[in-house]
């Protein structure tokens, strides 16, 4: 979408820049991850003129969604995974791998005990559904989101060391804790108008 003409000089310098995505910012061009390279489901002539300003719709349930939570749901139901709650993860996974999704395949999982196949479903999803919004609540619902973050924390700062550069700031957390940052807090206006309520712990 380009900017709107309004007269202005600084306004002409927008729009020409955004007609034009190597103008500035060019490492705009690099960022964006393969599955939102939206260039290819489109025709030339809904040409695209930048990475990140797309006329795709974001989608809000995926079919593979759907799928890990059936499976994850039937896992936990019965106390371990189905032949159905395999499917549902293996077709996942086949398409993921470039492959028929009802046929069996070398990337299809067998053979796990309830936890095994929890672990395998929580992984999936943070493959299948990167960048798409879920990762946060999945962790909070599972209540790991504490504990998955500083152990993200950690790796990172073990990531890359050199004799030149500290690790990077990022892997020093301090700001997520735990039993707080799993909920937002009630805002104030209803805690006054509500007497009753109590703030969230963390938040008080």
């Amino acid at each position: 979408m380009l900017w709107a003409k309004t007269g202005t000089d600084s306004d002409q310098v927008a729009e020409e820049n955004d007609a034009n995505p190597t103008a500035r910012q060019p490492q705009k061009q690099n960022y964006t991850p393969g599955k939102w390279d939206t260039e290819k489901y489109v025709p030339q002539s809904n040409h695209l003129i930048n990475n990140d300003k797309s006329n795709v719709n974001w989608y809000v349930l995926r079919y593979a969604d759907v799928l890990l939570l059936y499976a994850e749901a039937l896992n936990e139901w019965k106390q371990g995974p189905t032949a159905d709650a395999y499917t549902a993860i293996n077709m996942v996974r086949r398409r993921g791998y470039g492959l028929p999704v009802n046929t069996n395949s070398p990337a299809d999982l067998t053979g796990l005990d309830m936890a095994g196949f929890r672990e395998a479903i929580r992984r999936e999803r943070a493959f299948e559904l990167a960048f798409e919004g879920h990762r946060k609540n999945d962790l909070i619902r599972w209540g790991i989101y504490y504990e998955t973050v500083k152990e993200t924390a950690q790796r990172l700062g073990t990531w890359w060391v050199s004799a030149n550069s500290p690790n990077y700031a990022v892997a020093r957390p301090g700001y997520t804790i735990k039993g707080k940052h799993e909920l937002f807090p009630i805002p104030q206006r209803d805690l006054d108008i509500m007497t009753q309520f109590e703030q969230h712990l963390g938040w008080k």
